[in-house]
């Protein structure tokens, strides 16, 4: 079994829009997401007792908490911030997030609107706007969303970023791509934006697939994401050495992502016909995960390949444990009674 481009979109997708999905997350309050670090905790925490009085220390300990999903935390930060000035505009963005990431969409939205009532010129807010009606599937106040913050702000970077979200999930990839490159062009750095292009020029087997999924490995070296995309590439497009490379590349970054020792797996039994080499792939990812299906599947498979025939059935009979009358796993039994 190997993952689809498109299975991987809507899962990136997802998590950009609602964070705690997996990663990647959700930026939250502007560019802080992009700095925040182990030590931006103590960080907050000390400018709060530093500054008694002031909002942002407040708003960006919350936006701390927000990344983490520690959601109390961050709506007593909130709650602190309102005591101090219950009519600061950029409070009530924060407290949208914090609403929106416990599933409460119309409070999110009414925090919204309170803050475009104190403060009517934020393009930000509206972005905002745009987001939380992306996830409920209204497209028309999306747009009309993103219309009001580019009208105030022509080079809003997230307008154009959430566009592009806004036309892949209608299935305008045409759009999409040229939303996301409108984003890059005003901000070269944009993650999400680059590693959505280097999805999408992936599914078209596009080689600039290439740059822009390196280009946001660049952006954030402890990221796997683009990479693993990266090493699918090669994978679908007969380079399988590249893409065995990328996931090496991978597995220096994060030891433990599964995906990568499954996808070399995959790598070396059918396109190099290294059954030993699979076997241990596959061995790997199924130590991190115990119910990893799919690896018992395809180690069974390489163990069938190599003549190993009662691992292959012990295999096979392991994936029917954790998934019953699983076709592949029942076929590859009759296969081996029948030889």
């Amino acid at each position: 079994m190997r993952f689809s481009y498109l299975a991987l979109l809507g899962f990136f997708i997802s998590a950009i829009l609602l964070p705690g999905c997996g990663s990647p997350r959700q930026e939250s309050n502007s560019a802080l997401a992009d700095t925040l670090t182990v030590d931006s905790l103590a960080i907050f925490t000390t400018a709060i007792r530093n500054q008694p009085g002031a909002i942002a220390p407040y708003l960006n300990r919350a936006g701390y908490f927000i990344r983490k999903d520690s959601l109390n935390l961050a709506l007593n930060d909130v709650n602190s911030a309102l005591d101090i000035d219950e009519n600061h505009a950029g409070t009530y963005a924060v407290l949208s997030d914090i609403y929106l990431y416990s599933g409460k969409v119309q409070r999110a939205l009414d925090a919204l609107k309170k803050a475009l009532e104190l403060n009517p010129s934020d393009a930000q807010v509206d972005v905002k706007m745009a987001r939380v009606y992306l996830t409920m599937s209204d497209y028309k106040q999306t747009f009309e969303s993103l219309r009001k913050a580019l009208k105030k702000n022509p080079e809003n970077v997230e307008a154009f970023f959430v566009s592009g979200l806004a036309n892949e999930e209608m299935g305008d990839t045409a759009k999409a791509i040229e939303s996301y490159q409108l984003a890059v062009a005003r901000n070269p750095r944009h993650y999400n934006a680059l590693k959505e292009l280097g999805i999408l020029f992936a599914i078209k087997k596009d080689k600039l697939a290439i740059d822009y999924l390196r280009n946001a490995a660049t952006v954030r070296p402890d990221a796997v994401e683009p990479l693993y995309v990266l090493g699918m590439f090669y994978q679908e497009n007969n380079e399988p050495d590249k893409a065995l490379n990328v996931y090496n590349e991978i597995l220096l970054i994060k030891p433990d992502f599964k995906l990568a020792h499954y996808n070399k797996g995959y790598v070396f039994m059918v396109y190099k016909e290294d059954y030993t080499e699979a076997i241990t792939a596959f061995s790997n990812a199924i130590e991190l995960d115990s119910d990893y299906a799919d690896a018992y599947y395809n180690r069974g498979y390489a163990y069938e390949l190599s003549g190993n025939r009662e691992k292959a059935q012990s295999d096979y009979r392991k994936v029917l444990t954790l998934n019953v009358n699983d076709e592949k796993a029942v076929k590859g039994l009759n296969r081996l009674d029948e030889n």
